[in-house]
């Protein structure tokens, strides 16, 4: 059992908790929490319930993928779960996942909008991979329903099961998230653009063409930066913070977010190395992946759980899966992030 779990759910080192859109905005869950003031029971074991619905749903979507790429995969020379298994058995794996997802969602099933949402975002997920439908082989149109399905669903899901109503957050999440999420797959298309052109694989980034597709890789990675800064300011001015240390917290959050970014922009001007450098480099620890994957994933998620686990200690639990989930338990990847070694580097300077 442990090792089929390994296998189809722990997924590429457990790719399930990194590129889950529910793990990777995770931060958006406990803003609707502070800002509706959800100190309750019912809203931890409803994040309990979702978090596990959303990781067989990822799974889905991945596995659905893979089954329809395993000839592709094998052209290019790339690991596929279903490898070393037969199509036969593949798709019991996949069917097991799916009921799986629908089960684990039981509480949920007399929400329409939750039941709308989860749906699309399944249809999608499967038209997206397989034929003769294929979404991912047809240029812009795939672009939009991959961003819809892995981003944009996942999000609205969570405004649904939580009765999220407040329009001006919802739209300026929902930006933010449909502009994170179409960087992260334009990006994962320029990485493999030689070879989806070699087999004729007709994704936006071939389509369109590299360099082209480069400067709007290059605008969405703007429009993220500004997006959550009028997030965070937003928050500044909506957040029921009573307790003037909580604010202090926050704003401290704040204001290391945009040191960050006033000090990107200005590199940016005397440094054309940094006008270049991709936050989606493996193993990179630099200014650009701490303001789009670093602080945003980790940083703001967990300053968020932090306050809410004095307003409501519960939260600690939500506080364990994130830390669990991300490996913040973990020394060396705490020495070894962005904000760890600047620090260390600035002590050092002042020594």
């Amino acid at each position: 059992m442990i090792r089929w779990i390994s296998k189809y759910i722990g997924w590429r080192h457990w790719a399930v908790l990194n590129y889950n859109a529910v793990f990777e905005n995770f931060f958006v869950l406990l803003y609707i929490a502070l800002v509706d003031s959800r100190y309750d029971a019912s809203f931890i074991a409803d994040s309990f319930i979702l978090i596990i619905f959303s990781i067989f749903a990822t799974t889905y979507g991945y596995l659905i993928n893979d089954y329809s790429d395993i000839d592709l995969d094998r052209l290019h020379g790339k690991s596929n779960t279903f490898e070393s298994d037969s199509k036969a058995k593949a798709l019991v794996v996949i069917i097991l996942i799916t009921l799986l997802s629908i089960v684990s969602c039981y509480p949920f099933w007399r929400n329409s909008y939750f039941v709308l949402w989860a749906v699309s975002w399944f249809a999608i997920a499967t038209f997206y991979s397989l034929k003769p439908v294929r979404l991912k082989e047809r240029g812009t149109v795939g672009i939009v329903f991959v961003v819809m399905a892995q981003r944009v669903l996942p999000a609205l899901i969570i405004f649904a099961v939580f009765g999220f109503t407040r329009r001006t957050d919802i739209a300026l999440l929902l930006l933010y998230i449909l502009f994170r999420g179409f960087s992260s797959d334009v990006n994962h298309q320029l990485s493999d653009y030689e070879k989806d052109r070699q087999t004729g694989t007709t994704t936006f980034a071939v389509a369109k063409g590299y360099r082209r597709v480069y400067r709007i890789f290059q605008l969405s990675l703007h429009a993220e930066r500004i997006l959550l800064s009028l997030i965070l300011v937003r928050m500044s001015l909506i957040l029921p913070l009573e307790n003037w240390w909580l604010k202090g917290f926050y704003y401290l959050l704040v204001a290391i977010y945009f040191a960050a970014l006033i000090v990107h922009y200005i590199k940016r001007i005397n440094d054309p190395a940094e006008r270049q450098r991709n936050p989606f480099a493996p193993q990179q620890r630099s200014l650009v992946q701490f303001l789009h994957h670093a602080f945003p994933s980790v940083g703001l998620p967990v300053g968020l759980n932090l306050i809410l686990s004095v307003k409501y200690f519960p939260f600690l639990l939500l506080l364990l899966i994130q830390i669990m989930a991300k490996r913040l338990y973990s020394i060396d990847i705490i020495k070894n992030n962005f904000l760890t070694q600047t620090l260390a580097k600035i002590w050092k300077t002042v020594r």
